[in-house]
């Protein structure tokens, strides 16, 4: 399973709201849980407990990798989604499935489960806000095309694409220290 989350806002009432989510997030049932589920359930959670009276609230991709079927079943909540290098074709995908709204929002919010096939050699990046919204000197986002760029050397272990996109986003904002936390994970199929 892969849970990738952003809450907004920032300081201590944001720590707090994340660390509630991880927490509710490890109380649902194992990987028998559809991501549409987990999410749906969290959703419940989140709204009813925590955000309900502020306007704070938490986007997600949840995904769980069959690595027999190379089959990918993942739910988003307002997350970006991941970008899909296929190095076979040398095309970029998003993955996108059905998007609701962000966790915390809508009580009653359902969720849908969305598969993608993948293949051996494909590279993922699951990422926050924090990476595409990155601020340059000009102003200027860094933003998703920049990212794919990033993406385009598939001779490269995952570990050194994750450094790279990193190295990327801290070339184009000048070493700037970040507006917002910036979190990236690079799955690679093998």
């Amino acid at each position: 399973g892969i849970l990738v989350a952003d809450v907004s806002g920032h300081g201590t009432p944001a720590a707090v709201l994340m660390a509630i989510t991880h927490s509710l997030a490890h109380t649902q049932p194992g990987v028998h849980c559809p991501p549409a589920v987990m999410l749906t359930r969290l959703n419940e959670q989140l709204a009813r407990h925590y955000t309900s009276r502020t306007t704070t609230f938490v986007t997600a991709f949840y995904g769980i990798f069959d690595p027999r079927t190379l089959r990918l079943t993942y739910a988003l909540a307002g997350h970006p989604p991941p970008r899909l290098k296929r190095c076979a074709d040398g095309s970029v995908a998003i993955l996108s499935g059905t998007a609701g709204l962000p966790l915390g929002v809508v009580e009653n919010e359902q969720y849908h489960d969305a598969t993608h096939e993948l293949q051996r050699g494909d590279q993922i990046v699951f990422y926050t806000d924090g990476i595409t919204e990155a601020f340059g000197p000009g102003h200027e986002m860094f933003g998703t095309e920049r990212l794919d760029r990033v993406l385009e050397d598939c001779s490269v272990n995952a570990t050194s694409l994750m450094d790279a996109v990193l190295r990327a986003v801290a070339e184009f904002t000048n070493d700037r220290p970040p507006d917002d936390d910036r979190t990236c994970l690079i799955a690679k199929v093998t």
